[in-house]
């Protein structure tokens, strides 16, 4: 580039958003600007990966929590009420609790799946986010709207006798819910840099990719083949 055409990018993106990537470089403009565009490359090809991740997570816990709230009976139980959740009046607007409008009982309304009452609300701002312009209410939906951060919320400790020990154990192989949760805080972090075009280029990504393809086996080994066969991660990352 020129250094007309230095001078004019660095306008458009801004000094202060450059001034980690010169710092990374000794200062040097040019330079600063071939390190961002690595890191806009790196972070389009994570965010690729941890599409698949992330998917894979919310698809495999829904069909988990699924299968385990049709085993469920709707009367009270006293490990539920112990919970706040089962302490949330049915006519409270920012929560959901009981049937759909067409008799449907998914696990995010079931009365005796034990969520916390902030994990009901989050349920509630995902239904209105399927169902706005008078769209049917459908589970799929649901969780798709459904954010990463929850789904990472559910493997926390306040839900290791509630859910994880009964239920989403389950949906991992040969994993402590606490490394999981760890691994999973880690990835959603990283995913939040990438979301929001913050610098990834200074965290350990050798690191990183090694545990996305960890953490994805214990969901399954395929979602660990399809992420490997698929990334272009590997080939930009740097060598060690």
């Amino acid at each position: 580039m020129t250094p007309e055409v230095i001078t004019d990018v660095q306008e458009l993106l801004s000094a202060p958003r450059l001034t980690p990537y010169r710092q990374a470089t000794g200062g040097d403009l040019a330079d600063a600007l071939t390190l961002y565009t690595l890191n806009v490359q790196l972070s389009a090809a994570f965010y690729e990966s941890l599409h698949y991740f992330e998917v894979g997570l919310r698809n495999r816990l829904d069909q988990q929590l699924t299968a385990w709230a049709a085993t469920l009976d709707l009367a009270p139980s006293a490990s539920a009420g112990s919970h706040d959740s089962a302490q949330a009046p049915g006519g409270r607007r920012d929560v959901a609790l009981g049937p759909t409008p067409t008799g449907e009982l998914p696990w995010y309304r079931h009365p005796q799946v034990p969520l916390s009452l902030n994990a009901r609300r989050k349920v509630m701002t995902a239904i209105r986010a399927a169902t706005r312009d008078g769209r049917e209410e459908l589970p799929g939906r649901v969780v798709a709207e459904l954010t990463f951060g929850f789904w990472w919320s559910l493997l926390a400790e306040e839900y290791n006798r509630s859910l994880w020990q009964p239920c989403l154990r389950e949906a991992f192989a040969q994993v402590r819910r606490q490394r999981l949760h760890s691994a999973v805080d880690d990835l959603r972090q990283l995913r939040n840099r990438i979301a929001h075009h913050e610098p990834i280029h200074g965290r350990d990504l050798h690191r990183d990719y090694t545990q996305l393809l960890d953490t994805a086996g214990r969901i399954t080994p395929r979602l660990h083949w399809l992420i490997d066969t698929t990334s272009r991660v590997p080939a930009l990352l740097p060598a060690r």
